[in-house]
């Protein structure tokens, strides 16, 4: 959990601010392991809520889509969402809120912005061989030496004449 106290903006007049360095150790971040997480927040109360800025550094671990090896992807995340005030209501749009005693958890937030940081098929290097479709080895580690079982249809068996 990243718990960050906000009391002093939660009954504050819009314009007040805070700010909050984070420098925080390897953490599991719902189904996402961050290596750390480091950077500065800003925090702004706004009318509807306190508004939350500014970019931190992390390492996801992940792994690669082509050999599954496991892998760590530096990434910055760029925050700019608000926080709901107390008793407000938990949203898609707004997932994390001040509880009654001024602490917000920022965790679904952080969740989010390491997602929509990650590649859509994040690799470990652009020359990655991927796996063997028939024994399912690591081509990064050499060259598999699985034998050829591919059954062809008796149906086009002619064609391997051609060959």
């Amino acid at each position: 959990m990243i718990n960050l106290n906000l009391s002093k903006l939660t009954h504050a007049v819009p314009g007040r601010q805070a700010s909050a360095t984070l420098d925080l150790g390897e953490l599991e971040v719902d189904d996402l392991t961050l290596s750390y997480l480091r950077g500065e927040l800003e925090f702004t109360r706004v009318v509807d809520g306190i508004l939350v800025a500014g970019t931190l550094e992390t390492e996801i671990k992940t792994l690669c889509t082509r050999c599954l090896s496991p892998l760590k992807l530096p990434v910055t995340l760029t925050l700019e969402d608000t926080i709901g005030l107390p008793n407000a209501e938990i949203t898609s749009e707004r997932p994390v809120r001040v509880n009654e005693e001024g602490w917000a958890d920022l965790t679904p937030l952080i969740r989010e912005y390491a997602w929509l940081a990650l590649p859509l098929n994040p690799l470990c290097s652009t020359d990655c061989k991927g796996l063997c479709p028939e024994c399912g080895g690591n081509r990064n580690l050499g060259e598999c030496v699985c034998e050829d079982t591919e059954e062809i249809d008796p149906r086009w068996e002619a064609l391997r004449d051609l060959l």
